[in-house]
Formats: C-alpha cells, structure tokens, sequence
C-alpha cells in the first residue's frame, strides 16, 4: 500500500512556497498526498493591490490552490471556510475535533504543518501547530498507520540576513534535509499557479528560498545523529 501523508495549512500557497519540491518528491515516488487549506487566504493585502473584494480574492485564491495541487500531484485537497486571519479568535476544540475527523478519515502515516514559530509568526501559521500536534498527539497511540509529524522550517544560518524578519532554526533542530532540485520545474509551476500573490514572491523570496535545493523539517519526539533525507524513511507501510 502507498504511503498516506497528510499536509494541513491555513493558508493557499503555503504548500507551494513551503514544501512544494518535497510534496512534489513523494508523489512521484507514489505516496497519496492530502492537502486541507483551512481558510481561502481573503484578508491578504493583495485584494487591495489588484482592486478586488476580499470576497472575489478567496475564490480566486481557492482556484489558484487546486491548479497548484494539481501539479504537485495531489490526490486529495479540501478548501476550508475558516476566517484568514481569525484561527487564534475561535475556541481550538472546533479545529481540533475537524482535523481529528480528517485524520481518522484518511490513516495517515505522516503529517506535515508549520513549526512552532511559523516561519513569518502569523498568528493562523502558530494556531496550526499546536492543534495539529494537540491532535497527533492524542491519536499516535491509537491510529496505528500515524507515525510521524513533521514540522517545516528555514535554517536561521541563511533567513538571519534577510531584511524581513523571519524566524529560522538551528542546525540541531533541523531533523530532515529533502533534496527536491530534480523537481524545480513542478515546484516552480506550483508557486505561479498562486497569481494573485506572486508580488510575495517578486518582494520575499530572498535567497530564491522557495526554490533551494533542500527543504527543511523538524520531526516532533524524533531526533537522529543525522537529518534524514526522506520524510518517510523508516515509516512501517501499516494500513
């Protein structure tokens, strides 16, 4: 049976410009890849930028993530209606107990979510993180297929000179170092299938750090004397 990964974010375009070259590395090796986007990414500056409503900017940010998931080979996306912006105003039990459901519908054996700093702090990216490693946490013990959560992250060595302030990590706490230079060309098409949002790209992406030729995680309860080379190395194939 392949091997079943489950990545939760909340906004569209954080599995493209985030881990798009290693999503793209385990759907060609055959892994099922689930995308869940909670909210549709409407309280952007950009509506402003491109004289839309915030409105007709979710929808069309809802349709730039399919195009995206569709080229990293995603199997299955959900488009979420929560508030962009809005996650750290609600009770966390309401997201807990849908990404609790959503992990019990597909028996993941990995999932993959923002660091504890989110890379940019925004608010939406730290509320994720700890619901899903609240979730994974209660659930490992019982869902025999879930058996890691790894969480991505920018080594501080190279954001520390970026003239936006953007929270990297250590060297120890970077647990996986992907290669996904063979797949640049996907993950390139991923990142412009988010049109609205590419002044992010053209203002942000210093270091051209959406298209490295590694992609970094930290594994939560898991540390090696080496970082490994695939999120899932060592993973039992349980259904």
């Amino acid at each position: 049976m392949p091997y079943r990964v489950f990545c939760i974010f909340p906004h569209p375009d954080d599995e493209s410009f985030l881990i798009g070259g290693t999503i793209a590395s385990m759907t060609a090796s055959g892994a099922e890849v689930s995308l869940y986007t909670l909210t549709r990414g409407e309280r952007s500056r950009h509506a402003a930028r491109l004289g839309i409503t915030p409105e007709a900017l979710a929808a069309l940010r809802s349709a730039e993530v399919r195009e995206a998931a569709r080229f990293l080979g995603i199997s299955s996306f959900e488009q979420g209606n929560y508030p962009d912006g809005g996650l750290r105003d609600l009770d966390p039990r309401i997201i807990e107990r849908d990404i609790h459901d959503k992990i019990q519908s597909i028996r993941p054996h990995l999932l993959i979510t923002f660091d504890v700093q989110g890379t940019s702090v925004h608010p939406d990216h730290i509320v994720i993180h700890h619901v899903v490693k609240r979730v994974f946490a209660d659930l490992r013990e019982s869902l025999s297929t879930l058996q890691r959560l790894a969480f991505c992250v920018l080594p501080a060595s190279r954001t520390a000179t970026w003239p936006r302030k953007v929270f990297g990590v250590p060297e120890e706490r970077i647990h996986a170092r992907i290669p996904v230079a063979a797949f640049h060309n996907i993950e390139y098409a991923a990142i412009h299938s988010h049109v609205s949002v590419l002044g992010d790209v053209q203002d942000h992406n210093y270091d051209n750090w959406m298209l490295w030729e590694e992609e970094c995680f930290t594994l939560f309860d898991e540390c090696y004397d080496q970082p490994i080379d695939s999120l899932l190395w060592n993973l039992l194939d349980s259904e």
